[in-house]
């Protein structure tokens, strides 16, 4: 029943509307330069609402923005305000705009981080959408070009939401980022296509009035299902999804982020199933009637973690720190006894030149988890014995773009210039599949060990009335036995809104 209500609900909702006009009730995780002002403003205290759960809602953003003194802004606070506030009077103003882009590529992107220019080798997407007082809706169709899951044709990014007093319920393939990275994330991120999904999410996120309550200050919450509609170990299984977030202090931001997968063909699906995974309930790991207590996993593939971001200026320099912990398995009874944690690290700040603004971050992702007694065997990290094909859909991990047993260092740069012209640069250093090992179930990718440098540039301005973004990478591999590998890759889009 469960899964029926989520393939119905997320596969069909596109095909519900007819008229064609844009707008959106939240920002997506498709535009890194509006996260970063988004962030710069967040870390000033003018926007007081917490900003790491995406799609992230305006409504909240925008009583922010309606009480800001812009005069008492720095320059770079001002201009940040500008165009978060033109986003947003744009978003809300529902003037009927569409969109076109076309974006060519000599290869398919190998990863994918916050706000990714493109995905496969060539894609052409048109898309309209629409918010009114009560409901919102977005049909988006892609074409692509020698896909990589064979899927030439995509409804990624369509949904419809109707708004019931403080609460979003939104049906659709809406693209999700659950946390405070710029280039990966542990549980949810851009590197997997989204899954069609039925979700629940609070609208405005300031904080409760009543006393014994107000003190957790600006809260968001969103949870639903997602369907795994992709070939796969189990067809059909379903993804429960918890995201919480809440904002005590002007500088602190904290994150709960919870899934399972449960349900699918040949398994129990059923409000009491449902039931025994979401309230902690435990089965024997190696599959047996009875076992040892100490012997127990969690029913269903359960992931769940924590994130944090705090930032301040230090010595009139703006600093962030963050990080995310995101878990396999529970060690006992209790939620946060959490185990086999995966980890990131980042540090971030901004700095400016006139009327040039620049974000300059350093993360760190470590997913070289082992989850048994042997501290040297890995291959567990996105896996489950039961749901073969692990948290993944089409393959791609749901979380991180660099998937289990990596380690990653990534230096990146994100300018903003005068006409909405900006640049990004990322230069990566990762150890990929470091223990050289895989899982052979038929059912999960099988990397190679790697060691991988890799610079990543791209370059938008404005022309033709439309926005165009160039770039490209370079990168330099070595495998086992010293075998080196040297390749290079560039990409152009066009993106024109009418």
């Amino acid at each position: 029943m469960l899964k029926k209500l989520v393939k119905t609900l997320g596969c069909a909702s596109p095909l519900w509307v007819s008229a064609l006009v844009q707008a959106a009730p939240w920002v997506d995780s498709q535009d890194v330069y509006l996260r970063a002002d988004i962030q710069a403003l967040a870390d000033a205290g003018v926007i007081t609402v917490p900003v790491n759960t995406y799609p992230l809602m305006w409504s909240g953003i925008g009583v922010d923005l309606a009480k800001v003194e812009p005069e008492l802004l720095n320059g770079a606070q001002q201009q940040a305000f500008a165009r978060v506030n033109y986003y947003y009077q744009k978003a809300m103003g529902n003037e009927g705009n569409s969109r076109i882009k076309a974006t060519l590529a000599t290869d398919a992107a190998r990863f994918q981080h916050f706000g990714s220019d493109y995905r496969e080798k060539g894609e052409l997407t048109a898309s309209h959408e629409y918010v009114g007082k009560w409901f919102a809706y977005k049909v988006s169709a892609t074409g692509a070009m020698d896909a990589t899951d064979n899927k030439a044709l995509r409804l990624d990014d369509s949904y419809l939401a109707v708004i019931l007093d403080n609460w979003v319920v939104t049906a659709g393939t809406l693209p999700q980022w659950w946390g405070p990275g710029f280039d990966s994330g542990l549980i949810k991120s851009n590197n997997a296509r989204p899954m069609p999904s039925l979700l629940v999410s609070r609208y405005d996120a300031h904080a409760f009035e009543t006393p014994w309550l107000s003190w957790i200050g600006p809260w968001t919450l969103t949870a639903g299902f997602s369907l795994a509609d992709d070939e796969r170990a189990v067809e059909d299984t379903l993804l429960w999804n918890f995201r919480g977030t809440l904002r005590p202090l002007r500088q602190l931001e904290i994150g709960f982020s919870w899934t399972t997968q449960m349900c699918g063909k040949d398994q129990e699906c059923s409000l009491s199933s449902f039931w025994d995974s979401i309230s902690g309930g435990t089965e024997c790991a190696d599959g047996s009637d009875t076992c040892d207590a100490a012997l127990n996993t969690k029913i269903g593939n359960q992931m769940a973690g924590f994130d944090m971001r705090y930032a301040d200026d230090w010595f009139g320099v703006p600093v962030g720190l963050y990080l995310e912990r995101t878990c396999e398995d529970s060690s006992g009874p209790s939620p946060w006894e959490l185990a086999d944690c995966a980890m990131l690290y980042g540090a971030d700040t901004r700095f400016n030149f006139s009327q040039q603004q620049y974000k300059l971050f350093l993360e760190y992702t470590d997913t070289m988890v082992y989850c048994g007694s042997d501290p040297n065997a890995f291959n567990c990290f996105y896996e489950h014995s039961t749901y073969l094909s692990g948290s993944r859909y089409y393959r791609r991990s749901l979380g991180s773009t660099y998937d289990s047993d990596a380690k990653v260092y990534v230096l990146g740069l994100i300018g903003q210039y005068t006409d909405s012209r900006g640049m990004q640069a990322y230069l990566r250093y990762a150890r990929l599949n470091d223990d050289g090992k895989n899982r052979v179930n038929g059912w999960v990718p099988l990397p190679k060990k790697e060691k991988l440098l890799m610079l990543e540039l791209s370059y938008r301005w404005g022309m033709l009335d439309g926005m165009v973004t160039v770039g490209g990478t370079a990168s330099r591999s070595q495998y086992i036995e010293n075998d080196r590998d040297t390749d290079a890759s560039l990409f152009g889009s066009y993106e024109y809104r009418f």
